[in-house]
């Protein structure tokens, strides 16, 4: 699962970002309970169950503190609706402008992506919330 889907989103931000901003994809597939199924091997993101749980609620357009208490080492920065079917909520690591935090739900699934991002600028964090959105629709589309 995550390899296929998050490869979605690796390939299509790889054919429509610029050259110079390259960006590696670490992917996390779990629960809406915060619960895991799966991660990439590159996923080092330390977030409890806790805090996976409220990103999903959050991400799901659920009232959380998520704004004010987010998950440590991050800022959350605003959900972004991306379709008529899911949302996505965006974030950033503190120390590290260049990893981005998307985590949306699909059909029976929480999708999380860390996004390193080298030479990071708006165009290629538009690219990279394109990207999530198509993996997030191609993980509805299969049911997951």
């Amino acid at each position: 699962i995550n390899a296929e889907y998050g490869g979605h989103a690796a390939n299509t931000y790889y054919t429509s970002a610029p050259a110079d901003s390259p960006a590696v994809w670490h992917i996390h597939i779990g629960g809406f309970d915060g619960s895991m199924y799966a991660k990439s091997d590159g996923f080092d993101g330390a977030f409890d169950q806790a805090e996976l749980s409220k990103m999903s609620a959050a991400s799901n357009g659920d009232e959380t503190d998520i704004f004010g208490n987010p998950p440590k080492g991050y800022t959350i920065l605003r959900v972004v609706p991306a379709t008529n079917d899911f949302n996505i909520l965006t974030g950033k690591q503190k120390n590290n402008a260049g990893r981005l935090l998307y985590v949306a739900r699909a059909s029976s699934t929480m999708i999380v992506a860390l996004v390193d991002i080298t030479n990071c600028s708006r165009g290629c964090e538009s690219k990279a919330m394109d990207a999530m959105s198509f993996c997030v629709s191609e993980a509805m589309a299969a049911g997951i």
